[in-house]
């Protein structure tokens, strides 16, 4: 406790008020660090395993370590959002995980991609050992307390609408810009280390220096965000002459218990499983396989281009509606409310996807149809963690008490789940053999999103909790200023 009441680790932003440094580099620049790392490792890391063609070769490790390490990692969220929620400081309860991450992602992102170059058996241990690292100790650590930065940072609605909208572009970024645009560019240049001698492990060390830098980035994005944020909505309970937040410590069974039985919080959590696993199956790794699959070369605005090359045309020319849409994203949703953007844009998707489905193999109808969803994309992507801290604000109103940590574990684990499972069924069906590779790649990429969608709307017609939320926070003032 000591420690994180030291003076050299308090936030250097306005206490009273969210202004443009604290949005800048907070919550913009040092997430895009670290989440720019995150998703391009949790991305390729199977790409850069294939390049062992003894593994490769060797069976179902590939399917199975996803697969299996979905264990561990569900565990340790579970565990750092327990933690998350009874963690008492001045600092706050979750920039205490950011500052922490720093120094294992630092780790795990360099020793994933350097691998001593032993017997099969010992690289395969090797590869289980320290993705889990990153993937089981390191991710989680920053993720639940990441994730929870807007929900803590301010009760001011316009405020945190806006900080919803910036503190989202860097996951836009990290999966549309890094890992579907300039990824595949500097896979280009990684393969071409294949004409060279000795040519496999040239591939290698460029793997490692690529990932070596994403690594670094990521250690000062942690310092960014932890300096950078604040967590105004536990500093309420900080008195000036506190050492710690007051109060009572919730049992994380009565949070759980409080959580469960809300629907809107089973809302929430259902979108964020559904839509995420949306997000895995068109993120870069299946999305560069679909090209592969359908576009081996093809003549692009009279220029022969290869997949790699048309998967980050295709990324970027559909990804700038995502990107225009972070400058009018919180204006919309004011206006027409923010369950009802998000409704829009899942329709928007299903069309989206139908049109690429039409013609999957031809570039003028991907473009087309990926435009779409770049549009769809925007509620989702900027909108929706302003609706989960509202979700989190009805029910302290409703229960007297946060359920934070208990919140972000389950949300935390519901994407671990679903990223891991993503990838290991996609790859059960892909090398399977029971379907050709384009049917499979072509439903995963496309096709699944319209189911997931239409059952999202069906969903998101029941969570009304912007209606009252307004008069739910003063009702959460007034019971502060009695206590």
């Amino acid at each position: 406790m000591s420690f994180w009441n030291s003076s050299a680790l308090n936030s250097r932003t306005d206490r009273q008020t969210v202004k443009l440094p604290e949005m800048i580099l907070g919550y913009f620049l040092g997430p895009l660090l670290v989440l720019s790392m995150t998703c391009v490792v949790a991305t390729y890391y199977l790409t850069f395993y294939r390049t062992y063609d003894d593994i490769v070769a060797s069976g179902k490790f590939l399917v199975l370590l996803p697969l299996v390490s979905v264990i561990p990692m569900a565990l340790a969220n579970i565990l750092v959002g327990i933690f998350l929620g009874k963690t008492r400081t001045r600092q706050g309860k979750a920039r205490p995980f950011i500052l922490a991450a720093g120094p294992l992602l630092l780790v795990s992102g360099i020793v994933m991609f350097i691998i001593p170059y032993f017997s099969m058996g010992f690289r395969m241990a090797w590869m289980a050992i320290t993705y889990n690292l990153f993937a089981a100790l390191a991710n989680p650590v920053y993720s639940n307390a990441h994730y929870l930065m807007v929900s803590l940072s301010t009760r001011d609605l316009d405020a945190r609408g806006k900080l919803s909208v910036v503190a989202n572009i860097p996951a836009v970024a990290g999966n549309g810009l890094v890992s579907s645009i300039l990824m595949p560019a500097v896979l280009g240049w990684i393969k071409a280390g294949e004409t060279l001698g000795e040519g496999y492990q040239v591939v290698q060390n460029r793997w490692q220096l690529v990932m070596g830098a994403f690594a670094v980035a990521a250690f000062l994005g942690c310092l960014l965000e932890y300096f950078f944020t604040r967590e105004r909505i536990t500093e309420e309970d900080i008195s000036d002459d506190a050492a710690a937040p007051q109060g009572e410590i919730i049992p994380t069974a009565r949070q759980l218990k409080a959580a469960v039985s809300d629907r809107y919080w089973w809302i929430i959590m259902v979108f964020y499983m559904l839509y995420q696993s949306g997000t895995m199956f068109k993120g870069g790794y299946v999305f560069n396989i679909f090209c592969n699959d359908f576009f081996t070369e093809v003549t692009v605005f009279g220029q022969t281009m290869g997949p790699e090359t048309v998967q980050s045309l295709l990324a970027l020319l559909s990804g700038v509606p995502l990107a225009a849409g972070m400058l009018f994203a919180w204006p919309v949703a004011n206006r027409m409310g923010k369950r009802n953007f998000i409704i829009l844009g899942c329709v928007v998707s299903i069309i989206g996807s139908a049109v690429c489905l039409s013609n999957p193999g031809s570039f003028v109808v991907m473009l087309v149809g990926q435009t779409l969803k770049g549009f769809s994309s925007i509620p989702g992507a900027y909108i929706m963690m302003a609706l989960f801290a509202d979700v989190l604000d009805h029910l302290e109103a409703k229960n007297g008490f946060r359920v934070d940590g208990i919140s972000m574990s389950v949300y935390s684990t519901i994407l671990t789940v679903v990223n891991g499972l993503a990838v290991a069924f996609f790859n059960l069906f892909y090398d399977g053999g029971a379907f050709s590779h384009q049917a499979v790649s072509s439903f995963f990429f496309l096709g699944f999103e319209i189911i997931a969608h239409g059952i999202l709307i069906a969903v998101l017609l029941f969570l009304n909790v912007e209606k009252n939320i307004k008069e739910e926070q003063a009702i959460i003032a007034e019971r502060k200023a009695k206590a």
